[in-house]
Formats: C-alpha cells, structure tokens, sequence
C-alpha cells in the first residue's frame, strides 16, 4: 500500500504544480480516477439493475429446489449462464477502488501534505490538514497543544546526523511506535519528553554511537498539528523535549458542512441504486431484511464514523467528489439502460429467462 500512497502524493504534488490549489488537485485527481474506472462502475450499475430484475425468477428457483440443496445449486448456476450473469461481477469495481482511497487517505494524512497544505484553503474550507474535532494549535511553530489522551506518530523519513559529519536520509520502519512519549497521561502546558527507538528507525543498536542528532516530523494524532522535531543523542537515546500548551477540542464547522454534504450524496445515491428493487414479499423475511430501512441506511454508519475518526477535510474532499460522480454515472447507466428498454418494449433488458418454460 505504501508503493500507491507514494503514488498518489507524487500525482497530487504534479497537479498542484499545474493548479496551484491543493483541494482542485485533489478534485482533478479524483476526477481521473473516476474516468478510469467508469468501464468497471458501469458494469457494476448495469449488474445491479440486472440482479434486480432476476430476483424475482430467482427466488422463485430457489423456493423450488428449497429441500434439494445441491439441485438448487446447478439450477442456479444454470440459471446465471443462461441469463450471461456473473453474480460477482459488481465486486470487481469495490475491489478496486478500496486500494485506491486506502492509498489516497495514506498520502492526504501523511506529513508531507501536512507541511505543504499547513495554510492551504479550499472553496469555504479553512484549512485541507483539519479533521471535525480538534485541539491544535499552530503547527509548525514548536509547541504541541495536547490533552491528556494524545499520541503522536512521525514522517516515513528521518534526516539523521552522523558523528562522521554525513547526513543521510532514514526510511522509518514503524511510524507509530517510533516515538515514545512522557509523561503518561500527558501534562498540558509541561514540556513532554519524546524518545526515539532506534529499531524502529531500522537501525540496530550500534547506531546508537553513530548518530548525533535527528530531524522528523512529529504529528499529533488526534489534532493532526504538526511539529518539526530536532533529537539530540543522549547517554545513546535519541530525545528532546517539546513544550506543550493545553489543548481545547473545537468543532471544525468547514468539515461537519462537508460530511453534511457526503451524507446526503450517499443518501441519494443509495436510494437511486434501489430504486427499482422489486418490493420485497412481506412472506420473505430475508428479501424483507435487505430492503429494510437498516440495510439501506447502512452505508451512511461510515458518516458516523467521522465523528470518533479523525479523517481530514482533504480526503473528505475525495469521498464528495466521488460519490457525486458516481451518483451521476448510475442516473446516465440508468437512464440509458431505460431508454434501450422503451425502445425494445418486447426484449427485456435482462432477457430473462422463465423459469416455468424453461425446466431445470
């Protein structure tokens, strides 16, 4: 996952350089991801649509064979082949995408894009580095403002200064137990001693009368704030103290009108997906379950999710413009696929097979 979070950072820095607006790169990439996969969503659509139609001949091969498990399964199997339906067919476009944001989320979280969007503003969002909740201060300006809770994870690199005199570039083997931190709980407003463990830096301990210094960046987990950290070698741990003030949690108004906004695209978006969904016999108390108003309303529980995960505004930006295209690509495929069904009323979109006509 690393190889594609470096890919969609060097992509982003390369559209940033065009632009000069890291949110409209962030539009512009996700644009181009989209375009790339419309093939894949739009086979996916029209599977949906084509499930739906055949649920009804479906269930009705399943009440058949319900006592002949193993008959019921070549049926079906035989069913989908006649019918051209791979049953698997819309998983392809999840299986893809889920990487991709995954690698996305990795590069819009990383410190790297916190340093370069520290002060970068979008449209009515203030700040691309800043989740719902936050206590942070200024980043960049040497002092942590921390609660009690906070953790703090680094870059992916570290600048060591060798005793020699030679600088060299350190690839960190673990960010989030790179640094151990104390007191525990923190003290806000006292400095917190910060150490560095050389094996994860992937050094081994003869390291430890190698290295003089070191330079990371050091960012708090919670907040997402930001610090430029020097670590001085001492007695052979690499340590510093970092001043800290008390922290005071805010609501992030910019962020809550964004998942806002993610919510109600979502929302729209799942019910034109069902939309055509035959009504579910009341008799059926699986195909009832799966149309209940839980399922449907399940895919906006991610939206709760980001009020206890601290997922910044710029990947908030990705899952709008994201779920906007894709509730535009699913009105074109259906809009398409109804215009086909009007103008071949006597050919089925799915060209489903009968079931009674046609014995198992």
């Amino acid at each position: 996952m690393n190889i594609i979070t470096q890919a969609m950072f060097y992509l982003l820095h390369q559209l940033h350089e065009w632009v000069g607006n890291y949110g409209l790169a962030i539009v512009l990439l996700t644009v181009a991801i989209r375009l790339a996969l419309w093939p894949l969503n739009s086979a996916q659509t029209r599977s949906m649509r084509k499930m739906q139609e055949l649920q009804p001949k479906l269930k009705a091969l399943q009440e058949k064979y319900k006592d002949e498990p193993q008959k019921m399964q070549e049926a079906m199997m035989k069913f989908y082949s006649e019918n051209s339906f791979n049953p698997l067919a819309g998983c392809l476009p999840m299986l893809v995408q889920l990487p991709i944001f995954i690698g996305l989320y990795g590069a819009l979280s990383s410190p790297h894009f916190l340093v370069d969007t520290v002060h970068e503003k979008f449209l009515f969002l203030k700040n691309l580095s800043h989740t719902l909740q936050s206590h942070a201060g200024q980043s960049l300006d040497g002092t942590f403002n921390v609660e009690k809770s906070d953790a703090f994870s680094t870059d992916k690199t570290a600048i060591l200064h060798m005793t020699s005199g030679k600088t060299q570039e350190q690839e960190v083997t673990d960010q989030h137990k790179l640094i151990t931190s104390s007191p525990k709980p923190l003290l806000p407003g006292s400095p917190v001693t910060m150490v560095l463990d050389f094996k994860h830096l992937g050094l081994s301990d003869d390291y430890k009368t190698l290295v003089k210094s070191a330079d990371v960046l050091v960012v708090n987990e919670k907040s997402r704030e930001l610090e430029r950290v020097h670590f001085n070698n001492v007695n052979g741990a690499l340590t510093q103290e970092v001043p800290t003030q008390p922290g005071k949690s805010q609501l992030n108004l910019d962020v809550l009108a964004l998942i806002i906004i993610y919510a109600v695209l979502t929302l729209l978006y799942q019910q034109i997906m069902t939309a055509k969904q035959p009504k579910a016999d009341k008799n059926d108390p699986a195909a009832a379950a799966m149309q209940s108003p839980a399922m449907k309303f399940m895919p906006l529980m991610f939206v709760v999710v980001m009020f206890f995960f601290p997922i910044p505004a710029g990947a908030l930006i990705y899952l709008v413009v994201t779920t906007a295209l894709m509730l535009i690509q699913t009105l074109w495929v259906n809009f398409s696929e109804d215009r086909k069904a009007a103008q071949n009323p006597n050919q089925p979109s799915s060209q489903v097979v009968d079931i009674k006509a046609n014995r198992v």
